[in-house]
């Protein structure tokens, strides 16, 4: 019996880091879906996977890879963006494919469909590199170069021997091509029958909306003319709408790129939203580390893991952020957790109206720009009325937030009728007697929990705490905002 090696796979690491058991999206169940689609496809079928920059779809597809592997089904992974240096997809994507196929079936280089598809790859690429190349250097230079004495020496002879030569490398280009087919679809055959793998073989191609514009659609042609076979199909993983924008940039801005797009994938498929709360629970900060700093308010007096948490899944609907955001969004959040850590004093800091300030200034929004410590503009949000209680909406929770962190001047005479400015936050005495017992326990617990530490924002405790205004959290913000 021929052996498999799938445990010498180019990615075989991917099995104990990347699977669906250990998602943090909580998408075994769409991926498992998925797997079952395009393995039930043949003939070069080709699935567009959708899905917006930092929605996951990097993760996505190496678990795909790992659960297809433990499936027994011969599966390759292509980073089209690594590649992008490259003049020639097909190149690439036959060598990844042989490459790959090596290391999972011992003795496969061997296999007469292999060889065949060298030779034949061999012809097409040489005549790539004399007709383009050739042509192109003559164009520029008037001089040929490599590839290109042949293609002057054709220019230069008879019209009708020259016309000739153009047919007959047309003729031997569409039975390399055809033959390359052919060769790739006794490959899976072998592999099939011989090895015992599961067919069809299954390209995974990541990255293609960060190529450059021109290569993205030659990996396509490519995918389109060379692939068309029997038990190979392609899972091509792209924002689908900037790969669209990237056509218009060559074909122009009245293109339709989206009904272009369509020659080449037989379905569309879209990433669904992840569950983020499920994501960021699943993410690790150690706040014991941070005890002494009082950080409010807290959701329904749940910790304070769980109230980060839930805070960040709330403002993930209001700021539409995907997975990278929210990496990123945690890992300058603790940044400031650590700079606040190392004061002397007591530190009091509103977690959320930090995290909205972090957001506005990785977004530039006008806002971050616009506040000060007396002047809290409104904020226009997605999702504005997304009730977190029947009582509270998103909107207002991120209000009463950012409002308890910006102070009121007010000009009053004291007792012997000298004027004084006093300098005030929300009004304690109001916020709490905006509280009814008709009202939710998320509310009473929010609107307590505000007021009980904004008073640590008067001038009598400033000597033994600090409680962190807009201009303390601004500080904060940009100092981590140096991070990447």
């Amino acid at each position: 019996m021929s052996e498999l090696l799938f445990n010498d796979a180019k990615f075989g690491t991917w099995k104990e880091t990347h699977n669906f058991d250990n998602c943090k999206l909580n998408r075994k169940e769409y991926g498992e879906f998925i797997c079952d689609y395009i393995t039930g496809e043949k003939d070069g079928f080709v699935l567009n996977l959708n899905g917006a920059w930092g929605a996951g779809k990097t993760e996505f597809l190496k678990r795909i890879y790992t659960h297809l592997i433990t499936q027994r089904h011969p599966v390759i992974y292509i980073n089209a963006w690594e590649s992008d240096l490259s003049k020639e997809p097909l190149a690439v994507v036959i060598s990844e494919l042989l490459g790959q196929l090596s290391r999972l079936v011992k003795g496969i280089e061997k296999e007469t469909s292999v060889l065949n598809t060298k030779i034949h790859i061999e012809k097409i690429m040489k005549g790539l590199t004399i007709g383009l190349a050739g042509l192109a250097s003559i164009a520029t230079t008037g001089t040929p170069t490599i590839g290109a004495t042949v293609v002057s020496t054709m220019l230069e002879s008879e019209p009708t021997k020259y016309i000739d030569t153009i047919v007959n490398e047309y003729s031997e280009q569409m039975d390399a091509i055809k033959a390359i087919r052919d060769s790739l679809s006794e490959l899976a055959k072998i592999l099939n029958e011989t090895y015992f793998a599961n067919i069809p073989v299954v390209i995974l191609l990541d990255e293609l909306d960060r190529c450059r514009p021109t290569y993205a659609i030659e990996m396509l042609e490519v995918i389109k003319h060379f692939f068309k076979t029997d038990n190979m199909v392609f899972l091509v993983a792209t924002d689908t709408e900037q790969l669209s924008h990237s056509i218009k940039a060559v074909y122009g801005q009245g293109f339709e790129s989206k009904d272009y797009l369509k020659r080449f994938f037989d379905r569309k498929a879209t990433l669904p939203e992840p569950d983020i709360e499920r994501y960021l629970n699943a993410y690790t900060i150690d706040y014991s580390k941070y005890s002494k700093l009082n950080l409010f308010p807290l959701m329904e007096r749940q910790s304070i893991e769980v109230s980060v948490n839930k805070s960040v899944a709330l403002l993930s609907k209001a700021y539409n952020l995907h997975i990278r955001d929210i990496d990123q969004l945690m890992n300058k959040f603790e940044s400031c957790l650590r700079l606040a850590s190392n004061a002397s004093k007591q530190q009091y800091i509103n977690i959320l109206a930090l995290l909205v300030g972090l957001i506005e200034h990785d977004k530039s929004e006008k806002t971050y720009d616009e506040r000060t410590n007396f002047n809290s503009p409104e904020i226009l949000i997605n999702n504005a009325n997304y009730k977190i209680s029947n009582d509270l909406t998103l909107q207002k929770y991120i209000k009463i937030s950012m409002d308890s962190i910006t102070a009121t001047e007010t000009n009053n005479t004291d007792r012997i009728g000298q004027t004084f400015t006093k300098i005030s936050f929300i009004n304690i005495r109001d916020l709490r007697a905006s509280i009814t017992y008709e009202h939710s326990d998320i509310y009473q617990n929010f609107i307590e929990g505000s007021a009980k530490n904004i008073q640590f924002s008067s001038e009598d405790n400033k000597k033994n705490c600090k409680y962190w205004v807009w201009e303390d959290m601004k500080r904060a913000i940009e100092l981590a905002g140096t991070l990447e």
